[in-house]
């Protein structure tokens, strides 16, 4: 990998990490703000509740992806940079273009994207975890046959 080409993906990830944290910031400066007003019916709480949410999802993510910048800027200052942190291989240069925080190659990728049950758009599955009540199984033969085209009504509350 050039010098020139490390460059450029340095000065990518230092500003993509500044606006992230001017965005953090904003974010949760808006969220403090909106908790000092006293709200009169209890839509407007749900509703304010509900954005606050969103707000720190959102906030959270770009936690993450400050903290995976963070990374990258270290691999490239210890000279470790477009390897991939789980075989050694190193990571496609187009893949470095398209995500340079990534720390996986695609290979190692998707297979950590299958052992968490991710669908990753290639016809996979979710994987089905067991719920706080227990276990959740799921029929295969009876799912299979289910069309997406069929309405199925789940209301317990109909007659």
């Amino acid at each position: 990998m050039s010098k020139e080409f490390l460059k450029q993906l340095k000065n990518r990830l230092k500003e993509r990490r500044h606006h992230l944290l001017k965005e953090v910031n904003l974010r949760l400066g808006a969220f403090k703000d909106s908790g000092g007003c006293r709200l009169r019916d209890t839509a407007d709480i749900a509703s304010n509740l509900i954005e606050d949410e969103i707000v720190m999802s959102i906030a959270q993510g770009e936690a993450r992806e400050i903290e995976q910048i963070d990374n990258a800027l270290s691999q490239i200052k210890k000279g470790n940079y477009g390897i991939c942190e789980e075989c050694g291989a190193k990571i496609n240069k187009q893949r470095l273009i398209a995500i340079p925080f990534v720390n996986l190659c695609v290979k190692c990728k998707e297979a950590e994207e299958r052992d968490e049950g991710i669908e990753i758009n290639r016809g996979g599955y979710y994987k089905i975890e067991p719920v706080e009540y227990g276990e959740f199984e799921i029929d295969e033969e009876k799912s299979n046959n289910i069309k997406h085209s069929e309405n199925i009504d789940i209301n317990p509350y109909d007659n």
